[in-house]
C-alpha cells in the first residue's frame, strides 16, 4: 500500500511539472512572437491590458442668483386664448412645439427681399454686445401643431404633426456664442409700451424665452406682430421670477401683467457655444437666415 502512494505521489507531481512547462512555453512563445512584431529600438514587453482613467465633466450649470431687476407692465386686450390654456402650450414653448435638424441646409444669410427698416422686425445681431453676425451653426425645422383646446383638455393642449415644410424646412437656427457671454433680446427700432421697452415676455424657464413684440398676450393680432423664441441659453433667474409671479399656481395669468424687456437689456447668458433661434411674423414661423429682414443692420 505504502509503495502504491509513492507512486501515485510521484504521478502526481510528474503530471504538474508537465503542466507548468507547457504554461511556460506557451509564455515564452508569445513573448517571442511580440518580440518578433516589436518596433526596432523598442522593448517588447507581454500583452496586458492598459486601464485609463475616466475623466468626469458635470453638465453646465445656470447662475442660480443675479442683481438684474425686470419691470412686470400691464398688457391690453386680455389674456392668451381668454386664459383659458397655461403658458404650457406651442405657441410659447418651442420646446413643447418640437424641431429637427436640416442637415443639408445653407448656414449663411438668405436674401428674400423685402424687409429692411421700414418693416422693423427683430434684429438678431442685437442679441450680442456688440451687435455682431455669428456663426450660424446648425439649421432646424419646426413641427406643425394639432391642438385639442376643448373642455377637459391638458398641457400641452395637442400634439406634434408632420415638420412644417416651409422656407426649404429652415424656421429654427443655432447662432454662435462665447459660453458665459450676456445675451439680449433682438432689438428693434419702434418701442412697444411707455419706457422705451421692446418686447413682453410670454414665457421663461430657465433655459427658454419667448418675446411678442407688442402691448398685447398673443403670437399674431389681426395676423401680423413678430414673436422671438431664444433657447439652450441660461436665462436669468430674476427674470424666470419675475415671469413666474405673473402666474397663479395653476400656471394661468393672475397679474394680468407681463415682465417688459428693453434694446441690449440681458436676458441671460450663454450655457454653451450656441443659442438657438426663431423667428414668427403673424404666428408663421420664418426664416431666420433672412438677411433682408432679420440681419438688415448689418453689411
Amino acid at each position: 500500500m505504502e509503495s502504491e502512494r509513492r507512486r501515485g505521489a510521484k504521478s502526481l507531481s510528474l503530471h504538474l511539472v508537465v503542466a507548468l512547462a507547457v504554461i511556460l512555453t506557451t509564455l515564452g512563445a508569445n513573448a517571442v512572437a511580440q518580440a518578433d512584431t516589436a518596433s526596432p529600438g523598442t522593448t517588447p514587453v507581454l500583452d496586458k491590458k492598459a486601464f485609463l482613467p475616466i475623466v468626469y465633466s458635470p453638465p453646465p450649470v445656470c447662475p442660480t442668483t443675479s442683481s438684474a431687476t425686470f419691470a412686470a407692465i400691464g398688457f391690453i386686450d386680455g389674456p392668451y386664448k381668454s386664459n383659458a390654456l397655461t403658458d404650457e402650450n406651442a405657441d410659447f414653448r418651442l420646446s413643447i412645439l418640437g424641431y429637427a435638424p436640416n442637415n443639408s441646409a445653407l448656414l449663411d444669410y438668405v436674401n428674400y427681399g423685402g424687409g429692411g427698416s421700414a418693416d422693423d422686425g427683430p434684429r438678431f445681431s442685437g442679441i450680442f454686445t456688440p451687435p455682431r453676425k455669428p456663426a450660424f451653426v446648425k439649421a432646424y425645422q419646426v413641427y406643425g401643431w394639432i391642438w385639442n383646446q376643448g373642455a377637459g383638455s391638458v398641457p400641452p393642449y395637442g400634439s406634434r404633426d408632420v415638420l412644417n415644410p416651409a422656407w426649404g424646412g429652415v424656421t429654427a437656427l443655432d447662432l454662435g456664442t462665447t459660453k458665459g457671454e450676456p445675451l439680449n433680446i433682438p432689438a428693434r427700432t419702434t418701442p412697444n409700451a411707455p419706457g422705451d421697452y421692446r418686447a413682453l415676455v410670454l414665457y421663461a424657464g430657465p433655459r427658454e424665452l419667448t418675446l411678442a413684440y407688442m402691448l398685447q398676450d398673443q403670437v399674431a393680432v389681426n395676423g401680423t406682430g413678430y414673436v422671438v423664441h431664444m433657447l439652450n441659453f441660461c436665462v436669468d433667474p430674476n427674470l424666470v421670477a419675475t415671469y413666474r409671479a405673473q402666474l397663479n399656481a395653476n400656471g394661468y395669468r393672475s397679474t394680468m401683467k407681463l415682465p417688459a424687456i428693453k434694446n441690449n437689456q440681458a436676458v441671460g447668458v450663454a450655457i454653451g457655444v450656441t443659442v438657438t433661434v426663431a423667428v414668427r411674423d403673424g404666428a408663421a414661423y420664418m426664416d431666420p437666415r433672412g438677411k433682408t429682414n432679420w440681419w438688415y443692420d448689418l453689411p
